[in-house]
């Protein structure tokens, strides 16, 4: 029986090779947390295992080589889940200064000031919660303002990412599902000419269909995110077209942001409007608390807050905040800035 012994030179490239596939296998799975990164890391490593297996294997005996193999292919496997689980549970923003924000435009003198303020609570509460992204509006009651369209807005941001794995920033026009809210802005919307408030189907807001009959079956979800998208051949679908937010659920049981997310179902979009998902932009919230001042309201998808309104009784400050996190604790968020402009007015 003649065996067949490999070249030292090409032993030496295959390990080589072997080892840098691997190596980039666990970057990649490390760097970014974009559908399917965590699998294409995997299947690297998976193949710096085999080159590895192979490069050796003449020195091995057949039992030893088959067992490197099925070893470093777990390994291989549990590191990709473990890197997956690092990126999704991380800090989205190490601290306050990070958190990116886009503002409407420059506030008045008259609210630098508190305007400021309220920009540090917001981001402390970005990083403290661990949200994606948060966006708020404050507007003035004024006597002499006849219509709520007409400059009671003060001041509108957007701070941290409508889309976790883009990094699309929000904006002022970003658009958030208010959930259970629907039902007090709903009324307001035409008489108020409202443009940036309305209804979508649900499958605008999650076009994978999230866990409904419509999501694609597995391997074609792999196939899509780890070849197809790269290779430009189907359009990707994330950040959503029409500056719609992405929605996110905590991951862990006790719905703690600050244990990582994961994309929201679609049932969860749509649960309140007969499978429509109801959307808003803070700005038009406010208009519609000055016009019709509802008092304190709370939006809730997948039984978590997403979204609140609030009016100071004696201030006429209205404040509106949204999320796109549920469980975010923005009713909270939206005293505290009412209290810093509040600060500045008396």
């Amino acid at each position: 029986m003649t065996t067949t012994v490999m070249n030292p030179v090409k032993a030496f490239t295959l390990l080589a090779l072997g080892l840098a596939i691997a190596a980039m296998g666990i970057y990649v799975a490390d760097a970014d947390d974009a559908p399917g990164a965590a699998v294409f890391g995997m299947l690297l490593m998976v193949a710096g295992v085999v080159l590895g297996v192979r490069a050796a294997r003449n020195r091995l005996p057949r039992w030893a080589a088959r067992t490197a193999l099925a070893v470093g292919v777990v390994v291989a496997a549990f590191a990709a889940f473990l890197t997956h689980q690092v990126v999704v549970t991380a800090p989205l923003f190490a601290q306050s200064q990070e958190v990116p924000s886009v503002v409407d435009r420059a506030p008045s003198p008259q609210y630098a000031t508190a305007v400021e303020r309220a920009r540090e609570i917001v981001r402390a509460a970005v990083v403290e919660q661990n949200l994606p992204g948060v966006s708020v509006a404050v507007g003035i009651g004024l006597p002499s303002v006849a219509s709520a369209k007409d400059g009671t807005v003060v001041w509108a941001e957007g701070f941290g990412w409508r889309d976790a794995d883009t990094r699309a920033p929000v904006t002022p026009d970003t658009r958030f599902n208010i959930g259970t809210a629907a039902s007090a802005v709903t009324a307001a919307v035409a008489p108020l000419g409202l443009t940036n408030t309305g209804t979508d189907a649900a499958k605008e807001w999650s076009p994978e269909a999230i866990g409904e009959e419509g999501e694609d079956f597995p391997p074609l979800t792999l196939l899509r995110h780890v070849i197809w998208q790269p290779l430009g051949l189907v359009p990707a679908e994330y950040p959503l077209p029409g500056d719609r937010a992405t929605f996110y659920v905590p991951r862990s049981d006790d719905n703690n942001p600050r244990r990582g997310r994961r994309l929201m179902y679609m049932r969860d979009l749509a649960c309140c409007a007969n499978g429509m998902a109801f959307y808003s932009t803070p700005s038009d919230l406010v208009r519609v608390a000055l016009a019709t001042n509802p008092g304190s309201v709370n939006g809730e998808l997948a039984g978590g807050m997403v979204m609140s309104l609030t009016t100071g009784r004696d201030s006429g400050i209205v404040i509106a905040v949204t999320s796109n996190m549920a469980y975010a604790n923005t009713s909270s968020l939206a005293l505290q800035v009412g209290d810093a402009f509040a600060e500045q007015t008396r």
